[in-house]
């Protein structure tokens, strides 16, 4: 997950920002609402060589941050990739493409917020739930991979 840690990091320093609706602006990712079943919180696809994120509507604006978070990571991790036809059609663990995404959002967003975390000597991952608003069971993503479960 280090790897994900260093591609938010030369994101954020191409683009200036690690605000999602930002970065979607700078990258060119055209960024919908859309009512959507409950069970979607959002998807990207792209069209003519354009990528676009689909959010759900009914979200809140926390889950809508997040969400667009977990899918610019999708297009930055996996570009190409279709992740329907893959469930579909191969015996490809999705969820891994899943996880690895919500590390991305976990990544971008703990950035947008460092100024929440100025004067803290250590940032537990509650710190980070807290300050994103993002679920602990996402956060725990980025966390698997250090022994000392720091997040810095």
């Amino acid at each position: 997950m280090n790897k994900i840690n260093q591609t938010v990091k030369q994101l954020i320093l191409k683009h200036g920002t690690a605000e999602p609706s930002e970065l979607c602006e700078k990258m060119g990712i055209t960024f919908l609402e859309q009512d959507l079943p409950e069970s979607v919180n959002g998807f990207t696809v792209t069209m003519y060589n354009i990528p676009f994120i689909v959010v759900n509507s009914m979200l809140n604006s926390y889950e809508r941050r997040i969400t667009t978070a977990h899918e610019i990571g999708h297009i930055v991790l996996h570009k190409g990739t279709n992740t329907i036809e893959l469930s579909v059609n191969t015996s490809f663990c999705v969820s891994k493409f899943e996880r690895e995404a919500d590390c991305f959002a976990a990544y971008l967003l703990m950035y947008a917020e460092l100024s929440e975390f100025e004067g803290y000597e250590c940032v537990t991952a509650e710190d980070i739930s807290k300050a994103t608003h993002m679920p602990r069971s996402m956060l725990d993503n980025i966390l698997d991979d250090r022994p000392s479960k720091s997040v810095y």
